[in-house]
């Protein structure tokens, strides 16, 4: 078998949350690209249904559906509704998530912690928790989930999303250990700064300012630029297939060299 043979995802099921824009976006359209049939959720159905229609329109195979990741069980029903539409369950991306509240920890209150935590920590777990009965039950099957940077940086004001993306770092490696006996792999991405309205906020910014944000992000790594949401795209195009039949338990850090943990 060939290298690019064993990155075809041809027949191949893909799940992905956060669908609707930025890194979820650009995860869900190479993964079709590739050949897998994606469900894009989102919690924004109207986002999550013009992924679908691009990826259509490119001639791939998607789906959409409305999301709400903190919901446990609308998470286990969606999963479970596209598994048996597709008729099988392959690659489980949990990507969806929200920004730190931005409270320095002395004036964090627990509403803000909780939203953030129950957002990009429990949404990965609930995840993870719909798709392992099928992909246990298949002997098969790779959950890939979304990290961030922030687990190496202590960012001031930022304590509640690097807490939640630490959380889902530890999760993985727990879950990387269980489920590995029955054939599922399970990773996590760690993106470095990706320019997208999550880490610039939906908010216009000038554009010079805009500009000197991104130069600071981009002079942290040693290749001198900040990523692209393609660049952490392939990379979960590569966890997912069968190029990473032997990679299981790893965070792949996707950030220029701006972090380096020993």
């Amino acid at each position: 078998m060939t290298y690019s043979s064993r990155l075809s995802l041809v027949g191949k099921a893909a799940f992905v949350t956060g669908a609707g824009a930025g890194l979820g976006r650009a995860v869900a359209q190479s993964l079709a690209a590739a050949g897998a049939r994606v469900l894009c959720s989102d919690l924004d159905a109207a986002a999550a249904a013009q992924t679908a229609a691009a990826i259509s329109a490119s001639g791939g195979h998607a789906d959409s559906a409305s999301l709400n990741v903190t919901d446990c069980a609308a998470v286990v029903d969606a999963v479970r509704a596209f598994a048996g539409a597709a008729g099988r369950l392959d690659i489980q991306c949990n990507i969806a998530g929200v920004a730190s509240s931005g409270h320095r920890i002395e004036e964090m209150d627990e509403a803000a912690f909780d939203a953030v935590f129950a957002a990009n920590f429990k949404g990965t777990l609930y995840g993870c928790q719909a798709a392992l009965p099928m992909m246990l039950a298949a002997k098969r099957g790779s959950i890939i989930n979304m990290a961030s940077s922030a687990i190496d940086l202590s960012i001031p004001t930022n304590a509640s999303y690097s807490v939640s993306k630490a959380a889902v770092v530890m999760l993985t490696k727990v879950l990387a250990n269980e489920a590995g006996p029955d054939g599922v792999r399970v990773n996590a991405v760690a993106p470095g700064f990706i320019p997208t309205t999550l880490s610039m906020g939906p908010a216009p910014v000038e554009p010079h300012a805009r500009s000197a944000f991104v130069d600071r992000w981009a002079a942290r790594a040693p290749l001198g630029r900040v990523g692209t949401p393609e660049d952490v795209a392939h990379q979960f195009l590569y966890l997912a297939s069968d190029a990473a039949a032997f990679i299981t338990g790893q965070v792949l850090r996707v950030n220029g060299g701006a972090t380096m943990p020993w």
